[in-house]
């Protein structure tokens, strides 16, 4: 304390003068009642005012509205995660019937969970929040500059989180979703949204023994008809290449063309002998029947492919019939196994569909979320209550300590570090004020 000036001490009299021969020492509680109700004129200027300012604030914020759905898991995608819980719980129940008490849960054995705690994790997943956040826009709605600075997905989330309650009843096995928003009708279609999310996500991660089948029948079904475009085009342009369709009906065909020629081959013969008979070689009858007959011997030929005239022919010979009917009947043969294979796989794809369809992880819905009719906060009455009564209370307890504070005595050591403190803190304010002045 050297070199500065001597920290003085106010003294401030007493907050209850006449009150001082009675209380005294005295700390007992109908002092301090006393205390209190001698400043009751301070306590209820405090409250209305607080009141007032509770009352405005209240009305400035926002209304809440929650909506409300329940959704069960249902009977398929229970079927398979529990199946094992069931079978134990099953050998427990025969076993307590027969005396035998084994004191275990089923479902709790071996760490096995519920289908519900796999949907509750669903729910709270990131691509569900994600997809809820991008299809009602809510980085834009949830803040009032959203429209021109939406924020980020980490802080969306967070906000989401905090107006979304997700609760498993594990004895029912009832989920229920509550969302809560600044309009009810919003609050209702999120609700609503979440179901539909649970479902397709449910659906994307499913990993039964009928998805598995229907993903390989699947890629080997794209196979199949890969491989039965390739043969039956080649089996076409085969075909077209060579003028051939049926190896057998063509070859039956051709020889009964043969057979007909040769018959009329025959007959022209046999009038030609008798022609020859007649009239001589220079007849005009007898020249155009050797002409017919020569043009029925190349036809013969042709058919037969004995001549290099088969070879411009537009239709495949005898000859050549039996080598180009083996390719044929062996691209005919691929593409009639490829057939059968396609239609077989065809069969066994629509089944493993349906038998997807009846193993897809799915939840029911038992209350769907609607529009909820009265707002859910603030409560209005509540803020009203809990302002006041909080303002009375510390306005007691300011009443009390500074009651406290003036009875010290003037050499007591805290108001002495009061003191010292204040006039500490004066000085510094006093510099400050003197430079910027």
């Amino acid at each position: 304390m050297e070199g500065r000036a001597a920290t003085t001490v106010p003294i401030y009299p007493p907050s209850l003068p006449e009150m001082e021969p009675r209380l005294g020492d005295e700390k007992g509680k109908i002092a301090k009642l006393w205390l209190l109700w001698h400043e009751r004129r301070l306590f209820w200027r405090v409250a209305w005012k607080t009141f007032v300012l509770a009352f405005l604030i209240s009305f400035l914020l926002p209304k809440h509205y929650e909506a409300v759905i329940k959704v069960v898991p249902g009977e398929n995608s229970s079927s398979g995660m529990m199946g094992i819980p069931g079978k134990l719980a099953n050998m427990s129940n025969s076993a307590a019937g027969s005396g035998i008490s084994l004191a275990l849960d089923a479902t709790g054995l071996l760490g096995a969970k519920t289908p519900t705690a796999f949907y509750v994790e669903i729910l709270k997943s990131r691509s569900v929040q994600d997809r809820i956040i991008d299809g009602f826009n809510l980085r834009v709605r949830y803040w009032k500059t959203g429209k021109w600075f939406p924020r980020d997905y980490y802080t969306t989330r967070r906000k989401l989180k905090s107006f979304t309650d997700i609760d498993e009843d594990k004895k029912s096995n009832v989920i229920t979703v509550t969302v809560t928003d600044y309009d009810r009708d919003m609050a209702a279609q999120i609700a609503n949204a979440y179901v539909t999310e649970l479902n397709r996500a449910a659906a994307e991660l499913n990993t039964g023994e009928a998805h598995r089948e229907r993903m390989f029948l699947e890629g080997r079904l794209k196979e199949a008809k890969q491989d039965l475009d390739q043969t039956a085009l080649a089996l076409s342009q085969y075909s077209s290449k060579n003028t051939i369709m049926d190896p057998q009906d063509q070859g039956r065909a051709m020889m009964d063309a043969a057979a007909r020629v040769q018959g009329e081959i025959i007959a022209g013969e046999a009038e030609l002998k008798g022609l020859q008979q007649i009239y001589s070689d220079d007849n005009v009858r007898v020249r155009t029947l050797k002409a017919r007959l020569e043009t029925l011997r190349g036809r013969l030929r042709s058919m037969a492919g004995k001549q290099s005239e088969a070879a411009s022919a537009d239709y495949p010979s005898m000859s050549t019939l039996p080598i180009l009917g083996y390719r044929y009947s062996d691209l005919s043969r691929q593409t009639k196994i490829q057939e059968a294979v396609f239609e077989f796989l065809t069969q066994q794809y629509e089944t493993a569909k349906i038998d997807e369809a009846k193993e897809l992880p799915t939840v029911r819905v038992m209350d769907p979320a609607v529009p909820p009719e009265r707002k859910s906060s603030p409560h209005r009455i509540l803020i009203w209550i809990s302002s006041v009564a909080g303002v009375l209370l510390l306005t007691a307890f300011w009443v009390l300590g500074k009651n406290s504070w003036e009875q010290m005595s003037p050499d007591d050591s805290r108001r002495l570090l009061a003191a010292e403190v204040g006039a500490e803190i004066r000085r510094g304010i006093e510099k400050i004020t003197g430079r910027s002045s």
